[in-house]
């Protein structure tokens, strides 16, 4: 939070990568600070929570509710698909129903790829197969912006006018391959405003590092490749 703080102090927006199980009050605290918030919405069901994760599920939808509702924070949700754990047409569908009933259909949904560490390397790396199955579950559920993660994918990592269907954001993992969309963020194509925070696009943004100043004292700067 005084990190965020002094973000803003320079002008510079914030984004929380949060697992969103946290408590009211420091739960209005903590995101009263946040610009945005990519909430990790682990699985779907509480048995999957208190086994895997040591917590349970109402929690984490309580904040989503809350973000969603409640306060100006952009909010996007990411699901980790783990083979096996969380990935059953059934619970994938319970989750696309819940979204689009309780935040609506304009509430980004990532199904990102599992690899196999530390405590969990008996389970294989998540197929592209079933990052493709989830998103096409959750598109026939009614959601409109649905992506697949830590792979190539550049149809599923795609922005599409939920009107016209025409490609507004082409990526594939971090390279910007096309843009077609206004500086206020409409379809170019149809004049459809698309649900997100957008500013006035310059240059592709591809998968290259660049040094960020983090601290000077005594005429020594310390940088961090990004």
């Amino acid at each position: 939070m005084d990190i965020a703080d002094a973000c803003h102090a320079k002008g510079v927006k914030t984004v929380a990568v949060t697992a969103g199980y946290i408590h009211a009050e420091p739960r209005r605290a903590f995101y009263g600070k946040m610009d945005a918030a990519n909430v990790d919405l682990k699985g779907f069901t509480d048995e999957f929570y208190f086994k895997i994760c040591g917590g349970h599920l109402q929690p984490v939808l309580d904040t989503l509710e809350y973000l969603v509702k409640e306060t100006g924070v952009w909010t996007e949700i990411t699901t980790l698909l783990i083979p096996g754990k969380n990935d059953s047409d059934a619970e994938i569908e319970a989750e696309c129903k819940w979204i689009r009933e309780h935040l609506g259909p304009g509430v980004p949904l990532h199904f990102t790829a599992f690899h196999p560490d530390w405590k969990m390397t008996d389970i294989g790396p998540t197929p592209a197969a079933t990052l493709t199955r989830a998103r096409a579950i959750a598109l026939r559920e009614g959601l409109d912006y649905v992506y697949t993660g830590n792979v190539h994918d550049e149809a599923g990592g795609s922005t599409y006018c939920p009107s016209c269907g025409k490609v507004l954001v082409a990526r594939d993992w971090y390279n910007l391959r096309g843009y077609q969309l206004t500086d206020e963020g409409a379809c170019r194509h149809c004049g459809t405003r698309v649900a997100g925070r957008f500013q006035k696009f310059g240059k592709p943004f591809g998968p290259r590092r660049i040094p960020v100043r983090l601290h000077q004292e005594n005429g020594v700067r310390s940088t961090f490749p990004t």
